[in-house]
């Protein structure tokens, strides 16, 4: 998501945190994510616009308890290829499509950058190979999967797409369930798997207050390599 996009589109929780707290992010997060920021934002809107990275790394608690209460609507999971040799899943978060590609493939593999996300995952999953990376750079040789997923996490961000293509074997599949602009991907060719939203299960209240209005992910879109 674009830095502007962010910013204005920042939940309510926000407020939660305080333009000091982007200091306390590990110094190549940071740096990672203040590139994004263009010259001359406010205080408040830096925080904004890193809302999510703030949350990811200083706040992993309240992501997960998220992810938990936004299952992947099951007709997207079943639309994913039922076995593969090796699955990847870019932005893992604490497992919540990672999961899923478990039962699916002989080997599976999770980026994410978080360290406290990639512990919760590592700490759930043991089989599952879990490694630091960012979805723009990751640390594979060129068509290491049949399968490379991502939940919620990319829009079409052209150098995180090349790198999706260049990782994923040819005749292999690029799942991106819940991705930013569905319709981008749909009017490039990609296809697209809407279902009914859903109703979120029974949650907390301040899951609302502090995220907004939960929404489980019910948009799906394939690519063939």
């Amino acid at each position: 998501m674009e830095f502007d996009e962010a910013a204005d589109q920042a939940p309510p929780g926000w407020r939660h945190f305080a333009f000091e707290d982007v200091a306390r992010l590990p110094d190549a997060v940071r740096a990672h994510e203040l590139a994004r920021v263009p010259p001359g934002e406010s205080q408040e809107r830096i925080v904004r616009g890193l809302f999510w990275t703030l949350v990811y790394h200083l706040d992993a608690g309240r992501w997960d308890e998220l992810a938990r209460h936004e299952p992947i609507a099951p007709e997207l999971i079943a639309a994913l290829p039922d076995r593969v040799g090796a699955a990847l899943d870019v932005g893992a978060g604490s497992g919540r499509l990672t999961q899923h590609l478990v039962p699916r493939a002989n080997k599976v593999v999770a980026v994410e950058p978080s360290d406290p996300l990639r512990a919760l995952l590592a700490t759930r999953y043991p089989a599952v190979h879990a490694v630091s990376g960012w979805a723009e750079a990751m640390p594979f040789a060129a068509g290491a999967f049949d399968l490379t997923t991502a939940c919620g996490a990319f829009g079409p961000d052209p150098a995180v797409l090349a790198e999706l293509h260049r990782v994923t074997a040819s005749g292999g599949i690029i799942a991106l369930i819940s991705p930013e602009h569905p319709e981008w991907f749909e009017a490039q060719g990609w296809k697209r798997i809407s279902t009914p939203s859903s109703p979120p299960p029974e949650h907390a209240q301040w899951l609302d207050e502090f995220f907004g209005p939960l929404d489980p992910p019910h948009e799906l879109v394939m690519t063939a390599v």
